[in-house]
């Protein structure tokens, strides 16, 4: 007479006469469709995630709570600045040797904020990017194909992008470096050039 010895609530019980889940007779089979389903979902998530652009949404949400966070505007006294200035690094010869120049030896002189002279050392990044376009009554964006695909360049747009909305204010300022072909610009960035200001 064959007897079952596991599971333990069914021990000593005759085979014929035990009656098992399938889950506990087919346990590795479970094991695996379940594996299989949870691989599927998350390939499907990675895929609609990439074709609706879900991860520049969460870093859009990412920098609305950064700016959330802080003051919705900085007193006057704090207000350093005529202008934060966003760029590539790879526009930079541009920017820091023709701009900078007209613009600080200009009559009266413009006080620009860069990130390669003002940005705090030991303050986290995103930290210094907020505080600096706080700090600032305009913020100048220096569109290239360069900055487009600068992923600090996009969020120095998204953040100023919530201070349009936020403050109700006109604060940026566009440039075009050089032409820029359509495909290159990813399409929300083309929304908030859009929306951010003219040239």
């Amino acid at each position: 007479m064959d007897l079952c010895d596991s599971p333990f609530y069914v021990r000593g019980q005759q085979v014929r006469d035990t009656r098992l889940p399938v889950s506990k007779c087919h346990r590795a089979a479970l094991v695996s469709a379940v594996c299989s389903v949870l691989f599927l979902l998350i390939v499907l998530t990675g895929v609609l995630c990439h074709r609706f652009h879900g991860l520049w949404y969460l870093k859009m949400m990412w920098a609305w709570l950064q700016a959330k966070r802080k003051p919705r505007k900085a007193p006057a006294g704090d207000v350093c600045y005529d202008a934060f200035v966003s760029y590539s690094e790879c526009d930079s010869y541009w920017v820091e040797n023709l701009m900078v120049q007209e613009l600080e030896h200009f009559n009266p002189p413009f006080k620009l904020c860069l990130h390669k002279r003002d940005f705090v050392p030991s303050k986290w990044i995103i930290d210094n990017i907020i505080d600096s376009i706080e700090k600032s009554h305009k913020t100048i964006f220096v569109l290239s194909e360069n900055f487009v695909k600068s992923e600090w360049c996009k969020y120095e747009l998204d953040f100023s992008h919530f201070r349009l909305f936020d403050e109700n204010n006109d604060a940026a300022i566009l440039i075009l470096l050089e032409p820029i072909e359509k495909k290159a610009i990813p399409q929300q960035e083309v929304f908030e050039l859009k929306n951010n200001s003219s040239f």
